[in-house]
């Protein structure tokens, strides 16, 4: 497939977009904007700026000044970067890197991308969802449950859902990507149009909290943000799966699940 910006909406009805590179995978998303005017905007300046310099700030060297890239590491010793406009603001930042030759690659996939399209999924499409900034839960108090209906019937097609590139650590109020894929267990076919459910297992309580919520585009993909806040009073591991209840054409489906640290 082409890279492209996908403009969307989020479920705190504010404006936001990600870069898809070639090969389906999100390489840059942006922050919140008010307007949907603002956020196009937004991609706008990141094609403008997309072959600027880069300012690797894990080695000494000479800084350079705005627009640039600027490539560093986060809290968990991951390898991230942000693309910085002339006026000092960040118009896109990356997901984290296990190492920095992938954060450069990272990089290299939006200069690729100066002349990519523009996909509106805030008016062509179902919105996309980005869980709005919540705050963590008081100690001993349990997390509020959210009820998620069943699907009035669910379908044959046997299918086989993923969640990947969950990182094993991350800050409270850094914002992590849930990334996967619904597809069929016979083809291995995407299926589109499906509400998948990004949730913490409760260990105590028998309650486990929706997170997030998504739904799947055309191959099979989706991809949905959360502000990371802690999940248990007892320690900072929360216990990730991701969830598709089913529908008429397709069967329900669950990850295992995935831990992750936060502090």
């Amino acid at each position: 497939m082409a890279a492209k910006y996908q403009v969307y909406k989020d479920i705190a009805g504010k404006f936001r977009f990600r870069l898809r590179a070639e090969n389906n995978k999100i390489v840059a998303v942006s922050e919140a904007y008010e307007q949907h005017a603002g956020c196009l905007n937004g991609v706008k300046s990141v094609q403008k700026n997309c072959n600027v310099n880069i300012e690797d700030l894990t080695v000494e060297g000479k800084r350079i000044p705005n627009p640039k890239y600027q490539v560093f590491t986060d809290t968990a010793s991951k390898y991230r970067f942000h693309l910085i406009a002339s006026n000092g603001e960040i118009i896109a930042k990356s997901e984290s890197y296990e190492a920095k030759d992938g954060c450069m690659n990272g990089i290299r996939a939006v200069q690729a991308s100066c002349n990519a399209d523009i996909e509106d999924l805030a008016v062509t499409k179902k919105p996309a969802t980005v869980e709005p900034e919540m705050e963590a839960v008081a100690p001993a108090v349990a997390a509020p449950v959210v009820a998620m209906p069943m699907a009035a019937s669910v379908g044959t097609a046997e299918t086989m859902l993923e969640l990947y590139n969950l990182p094993a650590r991350a800050a409270k109020g850094e914002i992590v990507s849930f990334q996967g894929k619904l597809v069929r267990r016979d083809t291995g076919a995407g299926i589109p149009d499906a509400q998948v459910y990004i949730n913490e297992r409760d260990r105590s309580f028998f309650n486990d909290e929706l997170l997030a919520h998504a739904h799947t585009v055309d191959d099979g993909s989706f991809s949905v943000d959360w502000k990371a806040r802690g999940l248990d009073w007892w320690d900072d591991t929360g216990e990730i799966y991701a969830h598709f209840r089913g529908n008429e054409n397709a069967r329900p489906a669950k990850t295992n699940i995935r831990k992750i640290i936060i502090k």
